[in-house]
């Protein structure tokens, strides 16, 4: 850990991440990507630590399940389908989404946004036993699938989300 920390300490847009120093962290939770830029190495975080973000978002979830607001509540069959999804995300694609666009519907459905630039979505509403999606680029629908059951689209879903966040 003091060799990585110190060949870190080289690099000054590295050296603001005090997550270094602390020993309590599995170095084997961050992902490096590194680019030469000037002659110079610049090392990206491409996946600090993607399970405390999975952990994070299965605790946002389950307060939607522990929720007295009938408008935020979702059923242990939502929650079960939310960590499953989550539990199969690659860490790129859940270090793309963002916590606040992780949100319960009135319906007792879980949405999860994923946006790239203003006029690119992809939206998943997940429900106790199914589940849709919609693609929009250049604020046009590109794409939309409805009433799918996780387990047997599973693939078909994370190919999709795949391409929407590579292009």
């Amino acid at each position: 850990m003091a060799l990585l920390t110190s060949l870190f300490a080289l690099n000054p847009e590295v050296e603001k991440f005090s997550f270094l120093n602390r020993s309590n962290i599995e170095m084997e939770n961050v992902y490096l990507e590194e680019e030469v830029v000037d002659l110079k190495h610049t090392y990206h975080f491409t996946g600090i630590i993607s399970n405390e973000k999975s952990d994070f978002l299965k605790r946002q979830i389950l307060d939607f399940f522990n929720s007295a607001d009938a408008d935020v509540k979702i059923s242990a069959d939502v929650l079960s389908q939310c960590y499953s999804f989550i539990d199969n995300l690659y860490p790129s694609v859940l270090e793309q989404l963002e916590i606040d666009d992780v949100y319960s519907t009135s319906y007792g459905t879980v949405v999860f946004d994923w946006e790239k630039n203003v006029d690119n979505v992809f939206s998943l509403e997940i429900g106790a036993k199914e589940l849709g999606y919609f693609i929009e680029v250049n604020g046009t629908d590109d794409k939309q699938v409805d009433s799918l059951i996780l387990d047997e689209s599973e693939n078909e879903l994370l190919q999709d989300l795949s391409s929407f966040l590579s292009v």
